[in-house]
């Protein structure tokens, strides 16, 4: 009779992923940089299969060091005033198909204090952040827009290059796969920005998002057990979402100095 043989574990999969890393042609000198949970919500958010995890790898540091690197240099997570204004919140709980919510709550973005760029920083701290913690725990993921109060001057600064920037850090460089982009409270502007982000999405994607003409109409995709008042749950505000994942996210300059210090020259 022949033995079977055994899967790989986790950590011998983790070692393997290290070693190949620093066998890489060009992330060999990114392997002091990336930290153990970094690297380790890489690979369950790909399911441990080393060869997506080692592909998705090399497009975030693209993103982060080549393309966008400016965003690397320039910002640190403990200055950067845009991660008290929560724009971005990732909920406590996970759904019901055990995928990690992000709530994008629009109003609370004031371009006159807050500018986009800084905006966008903050945006990546948060999902690196997310990667470390949630994304190894679902590594898929459900979007709300929260768009009440998304005003003209917020709207305006949307532009066509801003928004496939957008679609480059946030859909093509992360281990979590978007399942859903929910949008509520959405007005005539926010349906303009829609129109011209559409053609941008792959089919798959454009499938995936539902504008709510009621806001009742959220929980039927995302359990109301989970969701804060202000988006038609049972939660508080602060019960729903995570508290701790900010702070975590201002302790890490150190990881952002590395990256910095190994990205591109402008």
């Amino acid at each position: 009779m022949e033995s079977l043989v055994k899967p790989p574990t986790e950590d011998e999969l983790f070692i393997e992923l290290k070693t190949r890393i620093k066998e890489h042609e060009t992330l060999n000198c990114f392997s002091d940089a990336i930290d153990d949970k970094l690297l380790l919500g890489f690979l369950r958010g790909k399911k441990k299969n080393l060869d997506s995890t080692i592909s998705c790898l090399e497009k975030y540091i693209d993103m982060r060091t080549v393309k966008y690197a400016t965003f690397t240099r320039t910002y640190r997570p403990s200055t950067i005033s845009a991660l008290n204004i929560g724009v971005l919140r990732l909920l406590k709980k996970l759904d019901n198909n055990g995928r990690v919510v992000l709530v994008v709550t629009c109003n609370n973005w004031q371009p006159s204090q807050t500018p986009l760029e800084e905006l966008i920083a903050s945006s990546l701290f948060i999902m690196d952040e997310g990667i470390r913690t949630h994304f190894s725990i679902g590594n898929e993921l459900v979007v709300i827009f929260d768009c009440k109060g998304l005003g003209f001057d917020q709207a305006r600064r949307l532009t066509p290059s801003y928004v496939i920037m957008g679609l480059d850090m946030f859909l093509k460089c992360l281990p979590s796969r978007p399942k859903a982009f929910h949008v509520v409270h959405a007005g005539y502007l926010m349906h303009g920005l829609y129109r011209m982000v559409h053609p941008f999405l792959k089919k798959k994607l454009q499938d995936r998002v539902h504008v709510h003409a009621k806001l009742t109409q959220l929980a039927d995709h995302v359990p109301a057990s989970i969701l804060p008042t202000k988006l038609g749950g049972e939660m508080l505000e602060d019960d729903a979402y995570d508290p701790l994942i900010m702070e975590r996210v201002k302790g890490n300059d150190e990881y952002y100095e590395g990256l910095s210090k190994l990205s591109a020259p402008d």
